[in-house]
Parts: C-alpha cells; structure tokens; sequence
C-alpha cells in the first residue's frame, strides 16, 4: 500500500441497486468518463469484514479494544505479573481496525488504476447497514441509488431468461404467480427503504436515480456527474453506451414484454401495503 493515498483514491462511488434494475447500465455510463473506472459485482465479499467494522463500532468493544491496545506488552516477551493480565489484549486500537480494512479496499480496488482514476463499484447485496459503514469509513464517498419501478422491476426478475416454470394460463398458474409477485414486490420495497434510509442520513453525498431516466437519456445524468463532482465527458460516448441494448435487462425481457398486459393484472392483485409502495415510487422518482 502507498504510503499516501491520492485524493481521487479517498472519494469512491458506490451503486446500490436490486438486481435487474440497469445498475449494469449505469456502471457502463459512469465508465464512459476518463477518469472513472466503477468495478462490477463481487458477490458481496465485504460483508464479513464490514461486519467486523460494526463490532469496532460498539461502545464496549472499543473501550474493551482500546484497553487491550494499551496492555499489548503482557504478551510480548514474559509476563511478569500475573494479577494485572486481561484477556483483552490486541495490537491495535479500535480506530486501527477501521483504518486498515479502508487501505485493504482501497489497495484491491485501485490495482492497474493511475492516481487521477476515481474508482469504485456496483453491487446489489449489500444490506443497508454495511452501505452506511461504507459511507463512514470513506467520508467523501458517494453513494448512487438506483431504481427501478414496480413494473419494470417485476417482469424483468418474472421473466428472467425468458422463462417461468409454471402456465399463466391457469387458475393454479396465476395464484402461484401472484404469491411470487407479492414476495418480489414487498422485497423491492423494504430493500429501497433502506437504501433511502441510507441516502438521507448522507444526503449532502448521495443521489437518487431512476432506471427510467437512464434509458430514456434525461438530463438527469447530466446532474449526476454534478453531483459526483465531475465534468460531463463526451455527449456521444455516452449517447453510444444508451444506444446499445447490451445486458441481461434487454437481452431477456421479451417475455415481459409480450406479458405485460397479464403482468399488470397480477401485480394489481399483489398483497401489498399500496400507500408505502406509492410513497416510494415517490421518493425514487419513479411515481
């Protein structure tokens, strides 16, 4: 690891998403800027480590940490008092471990990066407490939430690959569809509480931003490279990446697509809290 780490290096962007929402779009337009690079999923390797971030956290454990920090020399060489030994005897302090998994990221993400690329990654298995210690551990981050709607969302993860495994011809089809909607559709809705929870606790560094504006190339990218900080790069390297249907998300919706009439009647038969549902459609600027 560098002794000093370059300041672009300190401002990571993260994208947060579900799955099937154009988060792999949105990588590839943030990509299109010189000096961005935003890595792909990672199957949420993080997780176990940022858990580790969040017992630092705790009160006890730091006052217990920061205490074994300072009687570290018990176990280096002989003991020679035994009365004053404490099980809690660690070489280093609370504040040390918080430090350390941020250089361990920064040296895994910025490998084959020159110091003048911003880096960072998108990735939809992140809860919204390990995101919230992503944020803290790199107080200039930004963090990109990323939307789609009820809709859109539903019929492309229904229809995933083109297929379903049961006849939406039928009375036991659509009841057995219905439940599977009812369960996609109350999971997109606490997952976006808490990524709005996430975003309004760092309003000041985070942005909301809907599938629908990225697809349909509204000004609303141009706001988010204002609000990364950034310069627009070139208009027609990123009219090029919203030209090319590339990815899961167009290859495979042709099922929803020529559905969306039933689709439509399903979700409307879904059991869900609707007042919630709007006020996030809402929120994420999908209503």
């Amino acid at each position: 690891m560098r002794a000093e780490i370059p300041s672009r290096w300190n401002r990571p962007i993260f994208v947060a998403s579900m799955g099937r929402s154009g988060s792999t779009l949105l990588q590839r337009v943030l990509n299109v800027h010189p000096e961005i690079t935003i890595w792909g999923e990672h199957a949420g390797f993080l997780s176990g480590i940022l858990e580790s971030y969040g017992v630092a956290s705790d009160p006890a454990a730091i006052e217990n940490l920061n205490e074994g920090h300072a009687q570290r020399h018990m176990v280096i060489g002989e003991l020679s008092d035994t009365d004053v030994f404490k099980p809690w005897v660690s070489p280093f302090r609370a504040d040390d471990l918080s430090d350390g998994i941020r250089s361990m990221m920064i040296d895994l993400f910025t490998r084959d990066l020159t110091p003048d690329i911003r880096w960072g990654f998108k990735e939809i298995r992140y809860s919204d407490a390990e995101l919230t210690a992503l944020m803290e551990m790199f107080p200039e981050a930004h963090l990109i939430v990323l939307a789609r709607d009820i809709e859109g969302y539903a019929g492309s993860r229904f229809f995933a690959f083109g297929n379903t495994d049961f006849d939406l011809d039928s009375d036991w089809g659509r009841e057995k569809a219905t439940k599977r909607l009812t369960t996609m559709i109350n999971g997109w809705m606490k997952r976006y509480q808490g990524l709005l929870a996430v975003h309004d606790q760092f309003a000041d560094r985070s942005s909301v931003v809907a599938y629908s504006d990225l697809v349909l190339g509204s000004d609303r990218i141009d706001r988010l490279f204002e609000e990364l900080g950034e310069t627009f790069p070139r208009r027609e390297a990123v009219d090029a990446v919203l030209g090319v249907r590339a990815g899961s998300s167009f290859k495979h919706n042709s099922a929803a697509r020529s559905n969306r009439e039933r689709l439509i009647e399903l979700i409307e038969r879904a059991e869900i809290d609707r007042d919630e549902c709007a006020r996030l459609l809402a929120r994420l600027g999908l209503a």
